[in-house]
C-alpha cells in the first residue's frame, strides 16, 4: 500500500495538490463541513430506503456515504483520530467493493495512475482535478479487465 501512496504523492506534487509529510486534518470550515455532513447523511437516509441487506450497489453505497459521513464529521469536530478511523474505513469499503465485483485492485489502480500521470496541473476551480491535456491518455481498463483479450500479437 505504501507504493501506492506514493504514486499517488507523486501524481499530487505534478498537479500542485496537497501532500503533508504528516498527519493533519484537511483545511475545512467547521460549520460548512457539519453542513456537508448532515447532506451526506440525508442521502445516506434516502439510500437506505432503497438498499437490501446484502452485497448490492445501494447496499455498498450505504456503507461508502456512512464512511464519508464519518470523515467529514471528524473533520467538523477537529478529531484528527476519528478521521483515520473513518479514512481506514473508507478505504477498507473501497477494497471490499473491488472484492464484491471480481475486480483485480492492484492493475486498476495502477493504470489509473500511469493515465493520471499524462495531466498538467489542476486549473483553478477545477476543485484539485489533473488536467486533460493534449498529452492526457485514457486508461486501458478494458485490457486490465480482460488481458486474455489483449495477448502479443
Amino acid at each position: 500500500m505504501d507504493a501506492a501512496l506514493n504514486e499517488v504523492r507523486e501524481f499530487h506534487r505534478q498537479i500542485g495538490a496537497a501532500v503533508a509529510d504528516s498527519p493533519v486534518l484537511l483545511p475545512c470550515e467547521r460549520e460548512s463541513a457539519s453542513e456537508m455532513a448532515d447532506a451526506i447523511r440525508a442521502l445516506l437516509t434516502r439510500c437506505r430506503s432503497m438498499a437490501d441487506d446484502g452485497n448490492s450497489l445501494p447496499a455498498r453505497l450505504c456503507l461508502a456515504l456512512e464512511e464519508m459521513a464519518e470523515w467529514v464529521e471528524a473533520h467538523a469536530a477537529g478529531d484528527l483520530v476519528a478521521a483515520a478511523d473513518a479514512w481506514g474505513d473508507r478505504l477498507y469499503v473501497l477494497l471490499g467493493d473491488a472484492a464484491a465485483a471480481g475486480l483485480p485492485a492492484a492493475a486498476i489502480f495502477e493504470e489509473i495512475h500511469q493515465s493520471n500521470m499524462t495531466k498538467t496541473a489542476a486549473k483553478a476551480g477545477s476543485l484539485g482535478k489533473g488536467t486533460k491535456a493534449a498529452a492526457f491518455r485514457q486508461p486501458r481498463l478494458r485490457e486490465v479487465l480482460f488481458p486474455a483479450n489483449y495477448g502479443p500479437d
